[in-house]
């Protein structure tokens, strides 16, 4: 009876320390080596920012719990990564068009566009291409990396002519929880998403808009600056801007650049920008940019943008780029990097809420 007891003693302590190490390695196969899925995610956070943009959707696919941690930081990674140039390459047989991307390694990601067959493609907005039907005359904003999609009905004027000087904003609005697609020809016009019509706003001669940090703002051939808040609800109202100074009336070409935190005025001459000037939006007044170094992303359909170098100073040896000099003040230096279309990473998931 004793040995019988001190054998099931011995079959308990036996089966215990068998769990025990169970639990203990149950991470690790047969060689000792942890599972990928349970990579420190401090050490996983580390890999993930040393990513290219096209390998960051390989690293999301690995399995479930990296996919997990891709999504929840899917908004930090984007914002780090450079701009990238982005292009619509026709398919045979009038099926929809592929969508490139390549970064500044020459890393390329290709995929299908819906709703491209048929259609110009006006620009970006959002992270949304902007698809104009050519007999149907509606519009289709695709997200080629999400591949959301939201429909704007058929719109009264003839714009493909106009490819290059079409000019519009996507906006989300919580008061009506709906996106609202505006566009400038002419005349601003803006459509709710889920609704069969346009509004139609008459205004002076506009030369560009812009969203800001919650605002729509338009810039009038006469330099003159306005809030635009459209009404979603009530009548939609202009607010009329009064910087102590104004620019140069021989600044031709000129168009909206933001930065996400500065918004500028840049003129062209040819490719070339001739002046780019900051509002100052606490002394409301037109200034010179800081003595920063900025990459300006230029591109010929819609869609332009500011950033500071940070960490892509090294775009300028892996891209052709023109460095410009602002007024006679050489330490205002700034890079100038020119493509058809530029696709910004940051606005992959960014939605622009507007102030209504």
């Amino acid at each position: 009876m004793t040995k019988n007891h001190n054998d099931d003693d011995d079959d308990a302590s036996t089966s215990s320390s068998s769990s025990s190490s169970r639990k203990r390695f149950k991470n690790f196969d047969h060689n000792g080596v942890a599972s990928w899925s349970d990579v420190n995610h401090d050490v996983l956070f580390l890999v993930m920012m040393r990513l290219g943009f096209i390998d960051f959707f390989a690293f999301s696919g690995v399995c479930k719990s990296w996919r997990s941690f891709a999504l929840s930081n899917r908004n930090t990674f984007m914002a780090s990564k450079p701009p990238m140039k982005i292009s619509i390459e026709p398919r045979d047989n009038n099926e929809d068009s592929y969508c490139c991307l390549e970064d500044f390694k020459e890393q390329r990601f290709k995929t299908i566009l819906p709703h491209s067959c048929d259609r110009i493609c006006f620009g970006l907005t959002c992270g949304y291409l902007v698809l104009f039907g050519r007999e149907t005359r509606d519009f289709w904003l695709v997200n080629p990396i999400t591949k959301h999609e939201l429909h704007f009905p058929y719109y009264p004027l003839y714009v493909a002519a106009r490819i290059k000087k079409l000019r519009t904003i996507l906006v989300f609005a919580p008061s009506i929880s709906r996106w609202v697609f505006v566009l400038l020809h002419k005349k601003i016009s803006f459509s709710v998403a889920g609704n069969n019509g346009w509004h139609h706003i008459s205004s002076t001669c506009i030369r560009d808009l812009q969203y800001f940090k919650g605002k729509i703002y338009t810039l009038h051939n006469d330099f003159s600056l306005r809030e635009l808040r459209l009404g979603l609800r009530q009548k939609h109202k202009w607010i009329l801007l009064k910087p102590k100074n104004f620019p140069n009336p021989k600044l031709f070409n000129s168009q909206f650049v933001s930065s996400g935190e500065n918004l500028y005025v840049m003129s062209h001459s040819g490719l070339l920008p001739k002046k780019i000037i900051e509002l100052d939006f606490g002394e409301m007044k037109w200034v010179l940019p800081d003595k920063t170094t900025y990459a300006f992303f230029i591109g010929n359909r819609n869609y332009s943008a500011a950033f500071k170098l940070g960490s892509w100073a090294d775009l300028q040896t892996q891209h052709k780029s023109s460095e410009y000099f602002l007024g006679n003040d050489k330490s205002r230096k700034c890079m100038f990097f020119y493509e058809q279309m530029w696709y910004f990473p940051h606005d992959c998931f960014n939605v622009n809420r507007f102030d209504d």
